[in-house]
């Protein structure tokens, strides 16, 4: 449970953690993912921490670097 939500995901067991970071530019080449198409799982993590300073366990449905198509972008970074 994070945030009073209950995630049934796949996390890694890396014990890194995952944050969204609003961005403006996408450089070419990236890897941008559309919430759409992602998994539900996904989705209640992009809607939990898009726009807040907050992080989460790391999940297999999104590497770190990848960009995320939200209410804006958003950049996957763990640590």
């Amino acid at each position: 449970m994070i945030y009073g939500v209950c995630y049934r995901m796949a996390l890694r067991e890396t014990g890194r953690r995952l944050r969204l970071r609003r961005t403006g530019w996408i450089p070419p080449g990236a890897r941008v993912r559309h919430y759409d198409e992602l998994g539900e799982d996904a989705q209640i993590l992009v809607r939990e921490l898009a726009g807040r300073p907050r992080t989460a366990p790391e999940l297999d449905d999104l590497d770190d670097g990848d960009f995320v198509k939200f209410t804006d972008y958003y950049q996957v970074r763990t640590r």
